[in-house]
């Protein structure tokens, strides 16, 4: 049945919303089809029906909008922008009222929606006419992001676009295999996986094998993007990861720039005077066994040092008040914990850093000492001065004998010339006049026994000499100048506690273990000379909290201590309870554990918890699913449930 159109020129104010629309859900966001209008005018009319609006002599004729109200609403944007002038006309097919409902439905039911492949390819057919990306954007409405993302995916291999026409590949597979720009590696990265291995995330992985994932990556941070592409490094970008993900395809390259702005680094730090000075990418734990650290002394800090250390304190002491608030809040705000959190990092860096630019060695320690100049796990340059070689360390304790038989000894030496730390030249003590030296180690045997009896009969310096010797090794640095007459060797788990978990740092229960610590690193005196007076002028109970703390940071239940019955009875006096300090996420658990025993805890945790098809389900989907499921459960793997008992 043929119908008569009727076209008419309608001003745009005279266009209202119709009640014959079909479309009753919200009409989107307008922004790119006003770009569109704009560019390329309005390529269809609208269809409208005549409407009274008003009573009396304000009645007034209006064209309700049946269909086409995107486009109206495009246009007002565009007018309240003076893109459009105030009397524009927009061309209408006029409908009576009994076929605008039908006309509605018709248009919006009739339309084929483009295939995303015709429109990448479209948009490449733009720029190959000569128009700049930031033309097409602005043309079409849509970001220069978005138009570099549909050129990316319209230089993929025809295989591949043919395939995802027949909908045989999806759109976040192809996103994935753009990461090269060659037809034949992406080809072969999609038809050489097998069917269960063609996750986005898996086809990324094997593209990018052997390349240096900058995000994350020490060395990368250390010689820096620019640096490594003015070298002729090549960088592939990800332009559909949000985070711009960049992989380095040559390693050796970066390695190499690495090791030339080390080397600068370190020729600085031979200018100091040090026997040696090494510049490594990186240093090993077994490394560092081999070095043993020399003894030094701290200066006192400068003026602007001072008022720096004063403010960081000052700033620590609101950030602080800030988290209390914070806890205490109605609503937590992840968000302002979270920057808190790494204000309070930044902090404690600067403080170690400026901690460390106030020792100081002697020239005669120098002789036998080195230096190893690396690379920090965030990227920073990181300086370890003082280190003494195995070969260097007899003829460095034969020196200091050499000071000794001068009259002067270390208050440590025992004659052994294996102790791992030479006594400091700093602190000699003078042999009695008169005295060999077999008679003052007799003297010095008899003062001991005296001290041993008198401690016995006096718990609070015991208590203090005690402690004395654990702050030492929690807060004189890693080799603390100061030493203890208790022979006592505390050793800190904290190193092989993060060899064993890499996300330990990111836990409830370390960073309240660093607060505790900061806490009483403030409280301290600068110099560790004044350390144990302080301590035993500290009341008991405090310096029973302060022992606690320095006690637990010493604690090792990792399998192969040979300690578990101990950590066992331990935390069954604590009432331990593992649920309120970790979760079963995804980078805690389940990434590690196969499928089976994903589905094995959500059954335990709950027989609803396992349903949903979650058998069927990829490893990927599975992990993501079973750590939202599992989350608040309280369920804990068998090696974090409570002991019998």
């Amino acid at each position: 049945m043929e119908h008569t159109k009727e076209l008419l020129s309608v001003p745009l104010a005279s266009l209202v919303p119709s009640r014959f629309n079909v479309r009753r859900h919200s009409v989107g966001q307008v922004e790119e089809l006003a770009a569109l209008i704009a560019s390329q005018g309005l390529l269809h009319n609208l269809v409208v029906t005549e409407q009274a609006v008003g009573r009396g002599k304000s009645r007034k004729l209006k064209f309700a909008v049946a269909a086409g109200e995107r486009r109206r609403r495009a246009m007002l944007l565009l007018q309240q922008r003076g893109r459009l002038p105030k009397e524009y006309e927009v061309l209408c097919e006029l409908v009576p009222p009994e076929r605008a409902l039908e006309v509605s439905l018709a248009e919006n039911s009739g339309r084929e929606a483009m295939h995303p492949a015709d429109e990448f390819e479209a948009f490449k057919a733009l720029i190959d006419e000569g128009k700049g990306v930031e033309d097409v954007a602005a043309r079409f409405g849509v970001s220069v992001l978005t138009v570099q993302r549909r050129l990316k995916l319209s230089a993929l291999s025809p295989k591949l676009l043919a395939l995802y026409r027949e909908d045989g590949i999806n759109l976040d597979q192809l996103m994935a295999l753009t990461l090269s720009d060659d037809h034949a590696v992406q080809e072969r990265t999609w038809f050489d996986a097998q069917p269960w291995d063609k996750t986005p995330a898996a086809l990324r992985r094997r593209m990018t094998v052997g390349e240096v994932e900058a995000a994350g990556s020490a060395l990368v941070r250390f010689v820096g993007i620019e640096a490594y592409e003015a070298a002729g490094g090549v960088v592939r970008r990800d332009l559909f990861d949000d985070e711009q993900s960049r992989f380095l395809s040559d390693s050796m390259l970066l390695e190499r720039l690495a090791k030339e702005k080390l080397e600068v680094l370190a020729a600085t730090v031979r200018e100091e005077g040090w026997k040696w000075v090494e510049a490594r990418l990186s240093v090993d734990s077994q490394a560092l066994r081999q070095l043993v650290p020399c003894a030094h002394v701290s200066r006192k800090p400068t003026t602007t040092e001072q008022e720096e250390l004063d403010a960081l304190a000052s700033r620590a002491a609101e950030l602080e008040q800030q988290a209390q608030a914070l806890d205490d809040a109605p609503e937590w705000s992840a968000d302002e914990a979270e920057m808190i959190d790494l204000e309070e990092q930044d902090i404690a860096a600067r403080r170690k850093a400026i901690s460390e630019a106030l020792k100081t060695w002697t020239p005669e320690h120098k002789t036998h000492a080195g230096v190893i100049v690396t690379i920090g796990r965030d990227g920073d340059v990181e300086v370890m001065r003082g280190l003494v070689r195995d070969e260097d360390r007899r003829a460095m304790a034969a020196a200091e004998r050499t000071t000794s038989a001068m009259g002067f000894r270390g208050p440590n030496d025992t004659g052994d010339d294996d102790q791992c730390s030479p006594p400091p030249l700093t602190a000699p003590e003078r042999r009695a006049p008169g005295c060999s030296e077999a008679l003052t180690k007799r003297l010095a045997a008899h003062r001991t026994m005296a001290l041993q009896a008198m401690l016995t009969q006096n718990a609070a310096v015991a208590l203090a000499s005690l402690a004395h010797v654990f702050v030492l090794r929690t807060f004189g640095a890693d080799y603390p100048r100061e030493a203890s007459a208790l022979q006592v060797s505390p050793q800190l788990s904290a190193h092989v506690l993060e060899a064993a978990a890499d996300d330990l740092k990111a836990s409830r229960a370390w960073q309240e273990v660093e607060k505790v610590k900061e806490a009483w690193r403030a409280r301290l005196p600068e110099d560790q000379g004044a350390w144990l007076a302080w301590l035993i002028a500290l009341p008991q109970d405090e310096l029973i909290d302060l022992l606690a703390l320095c006690s637990a940071l010493t604690v090792n239940a990792l399998p192969g201590a040979s300690a578990s019955a101990s950590a066992d009875a331990i935390a069954a006096a604590l009432g331990l309870d593992m649920a309120e300090w970790w979760e079963p996420t995804a980078e805690a658990y389940l990434h590690h554990v196969p499928k089976a025993q994903i589905i094995a805890a959500l059954k335990e945790a709950g027989p609803e918890l396992a349903g949903g098809g979650v058998e069927a389900m990829k490893k990927d989907a599975l992990v993501s699913t079973a750590a939202s499921r599992l989350a608040g459960t309280r369920w804990l793997p068998e090696p974090l449930r409570l002991s019998p008992g």
